[in-house]
């Protein structure tokens, strides 16, 4: 017997599809990274090229999950083997400062970014499956068929509902 894993959706070709490329950071972590803080499970870091008042920090963090089912709204009888499964967070924080160029006001702002994954402990539940589904959750943020960061500041002022709808 073998076993597949597939997903019920299907998307919808766009007639002129776009080129959608999300870059990533390319953080060199051996050279601009050094650990702060460790515990079972989890490990904080920080860029050793940040300033002091204005910390770059990551937070990477794996949990074990008891009960992978508990909450999601799956039927009992739709249940895999096992219910156990794990929680990965990582987490960003980082100060950006605003100079002013001609008063020579500074201020700094805060952000905080986090992403949480929380999947079952399956053999087909691989690296590649979570990474193409946080490439469709990060797809949530932006526009349909486009490579502009419209749909992100339509997010940023509370406009939840994807315009299409």
């Amino acid at each position: 017997m073998s076993k597949s894993l597939g997903f019920t959706y299907s998307d919808t070709a766009f007639g002129s599809p776009a080129t959608l490329n999300l870059v990533r950071a390319n953080l060199n972590f051996g050279e601009d990274w050094a650990e702060k803080q460790r515990s079972s499970g989890e490990s904080q870091i920080v860029n050793t090229n940040s300033s002091n008042d204005c910390p770059e920090k990551i937070r990477i963090a794996y949990n074990e999950v008891s009960d992978i089912y508990k909450g999601s709204g799956i039927d009992s009888g739709y249940y895999g083997p096992s219910r156990k499964g794990f929680s990965l967070v990582t987490q960003l924080t980082e100060v950006g400062r605003v100079t002013e160029s001609v008063t020579g006001e500074i201020y700094d702002l805060p952000f905080s970014l986090h992403l949480v994954v929380k999947a079952p402990n399956d053999a087909l539940v691989t690296a590649s499956v979570v990474e193409t589904l946080l490439a469709r959750l990060l797809s949530s943020l932006y526009g349909e068929n486009v490579v502009t960061t419209t749909r992100l500041a339509q997010l940023m002022k509370g406009a939840v509902t994807p315009p299409e709808l």
